[in-house]
């Protein structure tokens, strides 16, 4: 159910990757299998679209430009268990970001991490992971709410397990959990206010020496908690009988590889059944059940030591929040090139699009094209120290004229690892 980023920050997202992609460089404060890497980055960012207005006056939101400064740091304790059998990893990234002009927008992220993977001589493995993110950023949420909103300050958390047993090397039975949460701050916000619980099943087997096929069963909650009876002075009219709530089966199938192998990642396609819990919303119109083909599939592909290439496709049913009926199909694609030369220079540049389709409104339902570009290019300038320039383009079209707008960023970065 749960994207992990909105798709028109795709960009933004791989730029924190690369944060702790630099970080695993390091490793010199070590012993025996247990290293402990700090770092820091520090980013200076032109972007010339902070609040995500396009300029008209049929909408209140603003288009101005802004200097922000990114302060990043970052900490990473790993330990390996004997016989490379796993391992356990605590770690830190923080992001702090200042304004030049607009410094009531300052805003601070902080997100947690725990990783926990076992693989016992005898076939049983699992794994636990888990990320907990603080955050007040203007990025939005999954579904977009409040996109382009300064300091939306809300918590969320994101865990995931597997339990399983490899038979002669050529099966596994897994077993999984998941659960995600996320908590806004402000009353105003209590329509994004949920958990999702999820369980499943799944069988893999061997096609290749290193490739794996799947089939994945699972079956997921939401609640949403949140009901207030008064929101600034207006009554909600949300109550446990009338929120969306809803209920999801969901059957995948797709391909997955051993470490060591060209391809990595996960090529995963399926269908989907949701169901709303409750028959009417809170002004009385009645929820739609909707079941779909999905897609979660993430590739990349090492055509040589020096060149990787990477593509994304997802799709999705996204709920917008607990107080309506609306929402959207969220369909999307994304390429990415990374090529190393000169042994100390790294050449990035992606490209993505989804499509929105909503439900809603019913005479003119919205749907949203979402554009997304960046090219970046790295210097190692030691191992320890490296130097980075970017930019990246985003831009949403839309049958509303209120949703659009275009945004350029350009940054140069500094990162320090040990």
């Amino acid at each position: 159910m749960k994207k992990e980023a909105f798709i028109c920050f795709f960009v933004i997202t791989l730029l924190m990757l690369t944060s702790v992609q630099v970080m695993a460089k390091g490793g010199r404060i070590h012993s025996g299998n247990l290293k402990v890497i700090p770092g820091i980055t520090v980013e200076e960012v032109y972007d010339d679209n902070i609040y995500l207005g396009n300029g008209t006056n049929r909408t209140t939101e603003l288009k101005e430009s802004d200097w922000i400064t990114h302060i990043k740091p970052g900490i990473m304790v790993d330990y390996g268990f004997a016989g490379q059998r796993g391992g356990l990893t605590l770690g830190y990234q923080g992001d702090l970001a200042y304004y030049d002009d607009n410094d009531k927008n300052d805003w601070r992220n902080h997100t947690g991490i725990f990783g926990l993977n076992y693989s016992a001589p005898g076939g049983l493995f699992f794994g636990v992971n888990n990320v907990y993110t603080s955050a007040e950023d203007p990025y939005g949420s999954d579904s977009q709410y409040k996109l382009g909103v300064a300091q939306t300050k809300r918590w969320e958390n994101d865990l995931g397990s597997k339990l399983g047993f490899v038979f002669s090397n050529r099966f596994k039975v897994i077993g999984f959990y998941n659960y995600y949460k996320q908590d806004y701050k402000e009353r105003e916000d209590f329509s994004q206010d949920y958990d999702d619980n999820e369980f499943g099943a799944g069988l893999e087997m061997k096609v290749f020496p290193k490739t794996w096929g799947f089939i994945r069963y699972h079956y997921g909650e939401r609640d949403y908690y949140s009901h207030p009876a008064i929101v600034n002075g207006v009554a909600t009219n949300s109550t446990n009988r009338n929120d969306a709530d809803l209920d999801w089966h969901r059957v995948n199938m797709g391909l997955n590889w051993d470490s060591g192998a060209k391809l990595s990642g996960e090529v995963n396609f399926g269908y989907q059944w949701l169901n709303y819990d409750n028959r009417l919303d809170p002004v009385g119109n009645r929820y739609e059940d909707k079941d779909t083909w999905i897609a979660s599939t993430a590739v990349n592909f090492e055509a040589t030591k020096t060149t990787t290439l990477s593509l994304s496709l997802w799709r999705q049913v996204t709920p917008t929040g607990s107080n309506t009926r609306e929402f959207y199909e969220d369909t999307g694609v994304g390429l990415s090139l990374k090529q190393v030369f000169l042994a100390k220079f790294t050449l990035s540049v992606i490209g993505n699009y989804s499509s929105n389709d909503y439900n809603m409104p019913v005479v003119k339902k919205k749907n949203n094209d979402n554009y997304g570009a960046g090219i970046g290019l790295d210097y190692d300038i030691q191992d320890w120290l490296s130097a980075g320039v970017k930019y990246s383009y985003s831009k949403k079209d839309s049958n509303y004229r209120a949703d659009e707008y275009s945004d350029n960023q350009f940054s140069m970065s500094v990162s320090l690892v040990y």
